[in-house]
């Protein structure tokens, strides 16, 4: 048991419609992320840096790396300063293969987080300000929540619980062809945010019933026209996937299942999102957000805001532990985060796949690093049977991968003091 909340809860209460599409892993890489040209003396350590951390890794769950069947993709990308203090960025890679279709889960908030965060800074609004809807969504997971909500009380219950209704909420705000054209502008042409959580509904999806951004007095201090987006799919090809589907009936549909108007992210996209928004001076600046100020302080802190630290609701840690919706470090049982170890990012969780991106900051050592994996458990290839490992493999997988990253950065730090 991980908590009051036990592992079925936790996967209705996480999960999305994607899924994983397996293929087999490229060979890993290491270049540097900013500067052009890679990075020759970088290179010729992959390999080292990879052993040294799979071999802290207990031996079972080190082997799932290169196990096809389980689909990993990792990125470690090394965060080293100068003596002026500025960051390079060294990235190491291993099986990323960015046209694989695997769920972008609830990972997909963070974008579409960044985006609100957008749109009501351009506005003129703050954190505080209330998001109203001209109605309920149309399809997705909505329940009984009010058309009105801050967008503070959104970022909160995103990244400290993983609720999936703010995304729904913000979807509904600024429409499918809005989402997509700012995408494509800051270099994700092949991310695909089609989809509310909780709905296959394709038509559904994309019409959008817009709302207001409410000044303090009440007032609309800007208006979201509703609209019907662009039909889009999965960029490349059709995502079929696993031995059969189960359906709500409890029968099998044998054969591949097509996931191709779910949503979908690259693995490298989601991280590239982050490091554009906690660090955007080590990325060009047309693909930096467009959010500064007290509203980037309050999303910083959300991204990094722990169950038990949420103030706009309450989160029992009884209930709520650290690795509540976090894998990395934590999410393997009811541990805090060590003392002086931020960790700011969003993970997912559907259909047989996790995921997670951070940037991590370890005070203690002044390690700096930013990680991305993903990983799929889903043994018997049957998908919506919630039979999956998540509990056995993936999260300890994922927090045990971690832990062996920021050891072996603190090891090396130690060394080049």
């Amino acid at each position: 048991m991980r908590g009051a909340l036990n592992a079925m809860d936790r996967r209705r209460f996480l999960s999305l419609s994607a899924l994983g599409l397996g293929a087999i892993a490229l060979p890993h890489r290491s270049s540097a992320s900013i500067g052009g040209s890679p990075l020759r003396s970088e290179a010729l350590r992959a390999d080292a840096a990879w052993s040294a951390v799979l071999a802290r890794m207990p031996a079972a769950l080190a082997a799932r790396v290169d196990d096809p069947q389980h689909a990993v993709q990792l990125r470690w990308v090394r965060i080293v300063r100068d003596a002026d203090g500025m960051r390079r960025h060294v990235v190491h890679d291993r099986g990323l293969m960015p046209r694989r279709w695997f769920p972008a889960a609830s990972v997909a908030k963070l974008p579409m987080a960044l985006l609100m965060a957008e749109a009501v800074q351009a506005a003129g609004g703050g954190a505080d300000n209330v998001l109203r809807l001209h109605a309920a969504p149309a399809s997705g997971e909505w329940g009984d929540e009010p058309l009105d909500d801050t967008f503070a009380r959104g970022i909160d219950r995103t990244f400290a619980v993983s609720d999936n209704r703010p995304f729904n909420r913000w979807y509904e705000l600024l429409g499918g062809d809005s989402v997509h054209r700012r995408l494509a502008q800051l270099g994700y042409p092949h991310a695909r945010l089609i989809a509310r959580l909780g709905s296959s509904d394709i038509e559904a999806n994309r019409g959008s019933g817009g709302g207001e951004l409410l000044s303090t007095d009440g007032g609309a201090l800007h208006r979201f026209p509703p609209g019907v987006a662009t039909a889009r799919r999965f960029p490349f090809g059709r995502a079929l996937l696993g031995e059969g589907w189960r359906n709500d009936d409890g029968s099998t549909t044998p054969g591949p299942h097509d996931f191709s108007h779910a949503n979908f992210l690259p693995l490298a996209d989601s991280l590239r999102m982050l490091q554009a928004f906690v660090t955007p001076e080590s990325v060009p600046t047309a693909q930096r957000w467009r959010i500064d100020g007290a509203l980037r302080a309050r999303l910083l802190r959300a991204l990094a805001l722990r169950p038990r630290d949420s103030v706009s609701l309450v989160y029992p840690e009884s209930d709520y532990p650290d690795g509540h919706a976090r894998w990395f470090f934590v999410g393997d049982g009811h541990a805090r985060y060590p003392d002086g170890l931020s960790v700011s990012g969003k993970s997912g969780m559907a259909y047989g796949s996790l995921s997670e991106v951070a940037y991590v900051v370890d005070r203690e050592s002044g390690v700096e690093c930013m990680l991305a994996a993903s990983i799929r458990v889903n043994a018997d290839g049957i998908y919506n049977d919630d039979r999956y490992e998540y509990d056995t493999v993936g999260i300890p997988f994922m927090a045990a991968w971690a832990r062996a990253v920021l050891d072996v950065e603190r090891e090396w730090s130690a060394a080049a003091r």
